[in-house]
């Protein structure tokens, strides 16, 4: 499998990195994770945009032309014969210079895992929605991998973070809506979330789709007391819960989440 540096193709073990770069000592940059379903590489404008304005926050100078970095993106997966499966972009600082690094990888989202639905579980750490880097995807997700180690530990798929405040923000690796009495629910930005690209495709859905939908803070009761719970993030889509640490749901009910998983279906892959 080929990677792509700085918009050339080579293999992985021929990768220099300098462990004097801010990328290594600090986790001075900023990645994106996209899907790829037959050839095509999901919503890549919407991530690439996302990146960014994500390099602008962090005052990282974007050294390339969004659309060259599409190319590149499509010039690895094309090399690699990659139709489904999942593509990375890094962009980060090295001293005075910048590397981007793209490469591909499995989904491991498989037809069984949405039939299982997620356990998942509440976070340890808090999130903080004062930070600034909390609204960005940057390579300072230690804190995530940490809470997804633990949940995986206790048998769990997923975190989720309760903010400073005690409202719900968000999954390490997810955004989270939930469904009550047909209303769906989601935090809002301001509680401390990275708003996913997906979780924003969701939302729109849910307009298309004239549901109730509303956004803002809830509490951890408010999750246990749902319907139905759902999960989003680019790779997975919509992925059912189907067990709140004590809490069982049963996803033969999920009456909501499976019309949204249809109509997105319908909407973005059934052409």
């Amino acid at each position: 499998m080929c990677i792509s540096f700085n918009g050339t193709l080579i293999k992985s073990k021929e990768t220099c990195i300098s462990p004097e770069s801010e990328a290594f000592l600090y986790g001075y940059g900023i990645f994106e994770t996209l899907k790829i379903h037959c050839g095509k590489i999901f919503f890549i404008d919407e991530h690439l945009e996302r990146l960014k304005k994500g390099c602008k926050e962090l005052n990282i100078k974007l050294d390339y032309d969004l659309k060259k970095i599409q190319k590149y993106c499509y010039n690895l997966i094309n090399s690699n014969s990659m139709v489904f499966g999942a593509l990375k972009i890094l962009y980060a600082k090295n001293k005075d210079q910048y590397n981007l690094l793209l490469f591909t990888r499995e989904n491991i989202y498989t037809e069984e895992k949405y039939k299982k639905g997620f356990h998942i579980c509440f976070a340890d750490t808090k999130k903080n929605p004062y930070s600034k880097l909390t609204y960005i995807k940057s390579n300072n997700y230690l804190e995530n991998i940490l809470e997804k180690q633990k949940a995986k530990e206790n048998g769990y798929d997923e975190a989720i973070f309760l903010n400073v405040l005690n409202k719900i923000s968000e999954g390490t690796y997810t955004n989270i809506f939930f469904i009550k009495n047909n209303i769906l629910y989601t935090p809002a930005t301001e509680c401390g979330i990275l708003p996913g690209i997906m979780r924003n495709k969701i939302i729109d859905l849910i307009y298309k789709l004239n549901l109730n939908l509303k956004i803002g803070t809830f509490n951890k009761a408010d999750l246990f007391n749902a319907d139905e719970i759902f999960l989003t993030n680019s790779l997975m889509d919509i992925m059912p819960v189907s067990q709140l640490e004590n809490k069982v749901f049963d996803l033969s009910k999920n009456y909501v989440t499976k019309l949204l998983q249809k109509s997105f279906y319908n909407l973005y892959y059934h052409q």
